[in-house]
C-alpha cells in the first residue's frame, strides 16, 4: 500500500484535525438559531426514524451544532444506535452514493462514541467497492456529498491511501461527464451545484494543506464559485426557479469553508456568505422551522411552507464555519 507522508502526518494527528471543531459553548445570536433550528425539526420535523440520506444530512449538522455550542439534544446517537450503524443497502446497486451519506453521520458521532463497530459497515462497503476498481458509480454531481466525505475520512483515518486514490478518481470519471469547465457548473440546478460544492468544501476541510487532490478540490471549487456568487438573488438566496433555502444554505457553507480552509478569498466571498446566511434567517419562522426547501433537484418553486431535513442539516454546518468568521462568536 502506498501511502503519502502528508496523510500518515495529518492521519496520527489525532480525529480533531477531520472532524467538525469542537464544542466551542459561544453564546451569540448565530448560536442560539443553530440551537432553535436543530431543535424545532427534532420536535416538528417528519419521518425523523428513517435511515436516510436526508436525515444523515441532518444528523451531520446536528452534531455540528452541538460541537460549535455544546449544547446536545440526545437524538443522533439513537438514531444511529437504530440503525445498528448499518448503511441503507439496495442490493441491487450496493455503491449507491445517497446509501453511503449515513456513513458520514457515523464518523460525526465516533467523535463521542469511538467503538469499531460503529464505523465497520461504512469501512467495509467503502473498501469492497474500491475493490470492485471501478470508477463510474458515482451518476450525478450530489455523490461528492453523499460519498466523497466519508471516502476520504476513512481514507485518512486508516492511512490508506489507494482508497483515496480511488475517491479522487472516482471524482475525476464524474468530472469529466457532468462539469462544464467553461461555465463552473455541474449541472443547470443551482441546488445540485449546492450538493457539489458542499462536498467538495467537506473533502478539503479533511485533507491536509499539501495534498495533491486536496488542491484540485480546492480549484473546482473555486471555479465553481466564481460563477454561483453571481446565481445569488438580489434577496440573498440561491435557487433554481426562486428562493431554495437548501441551496442557499449548501452554497452558504461551501463559501464559508472555502474561506476558512484558505481555498477563497475572504475579502471576495465573505459578503456573499453573510448576504445567504441573512436571507436564511427570513425563511425561519417563529419556531425555528426552516422553509421555502425546494426539493432535491427540483425545478418546482419552493413555499414557506416546504420543509426538509436535509436543508436543516446544510443549515447547521453553514453556521458553524460562520462562527469563526462572526465578531462575538
Amino acid at each position: 500500500m502506498r501511502l503519502r507522508t502528508s496523510l500518515f502526518v495529518m492521519a496520527v494527528a489525532g480525529s480533531l484535525l477531520i472532524a467538525p471543531a469542537a464544542a466551542q459553548a459561544v453564546p451569540c445570536a448565530l448560536t442560539d438559531t443553530m440551537i432553535k433550528a436543530s431543535f424545532a425539526w427534532l420536535e416538528k420535523g417528519s419521518d425523523l426514524k428513517a435511515n436516510n440520506w436526508s436525515n444523515a444530512n441532518f444528523h451531520v449538522g446536528n452534531l455540528a451544532q452541538v460541537r460549535t455550542t455544546g449544547i446536545s439534544n440526545h437524538k443522533t446517537w439513537p438514531w444511529v444506535q437504530a440503525n445498528k450503524y448499518l448503511l441503507p443497502l439496495d442490493p441491487a446497486n450496493p455503491y449507491a452514493p445517497d446509501a453511503q451519506s449515513s456513513g458520514e453521520a457515523y464518523l460525526d458521532v465516533s467523535y463521542f462514541h469511538p467503538e469499531p463497530a460503529v464505523l465497520q459497515p461504512l469501512r467495509d462497503n467503502l473498501y469492497a467497492q474500491a475493490k470492485t476498481g471501478k470508477y463510474d458509480y458515482w451518476k450525478s454531481p450530489d455523490a461528492l456529498n453523499m460519498a466523497l466525505p466519508s471516502f476520504t475520512r476513512i481514507a485518512v483515518a486508516d492511512l490508506n491511501q489507494d482508497l483515496l486514490d480511488y475517491s479522487y478518481k472516482s471524482y475525476r470519471s464524474l468530472k469529466h461527464r457532468t462539469f462544464n469547465e467553461a461555465t463552473g457548473l455541474w449541472s443547470l440546478n443551482v441546488q445540485t451545484n449546492g450538493w457539489a460544492v458542499q462536498g467538495l468544501a467537506k473533502a478539503i476541510l479533511a485533507l491536509p494543506k499539501d495534498n495533491p487532490y486536496r488542491a484540485d478540490y480546492a480549484k473546482t471549487l473555486r471555479k465553481s464559485a466564481q460563477t454561483l456568487r453571481y446565481l445569488q438573488r438580489h434577496d440573498g438566496f440561491w435557487g433554481a426557479t426562486g428562493k431554495d433555502s437548501a441551496a442557499t444554505a449548501m452554497i452558504t457553507y461551501a463559501f464559508a469553508a472555502g474561506i476558512n480552509a484558505g481555498v477563497l478569498d475572504k475579502d471576495t466571498y465573505l459578503p456573499y456568505v453573510q448576504k445567504g446566511w441573512t436571507a436564511l434567517q427570513t425563511a425561519l419562522d417563529a419556531d425555528g422551522m426552516l422553509g421555502w426547501v425546494a426539493a432535491r433537484n427540483s425545478w418546482k418553486p419552493a413555499s414557506a411552507g416546504d420543509r426538509a431535513g436535509f436543508a436543516v442539516g446544510s443549515f447547521l454546518i453553514a453556521g458553524q464555519q460562520l462562527v469563526p468568521l462572526t465578531p462575538g462568536c
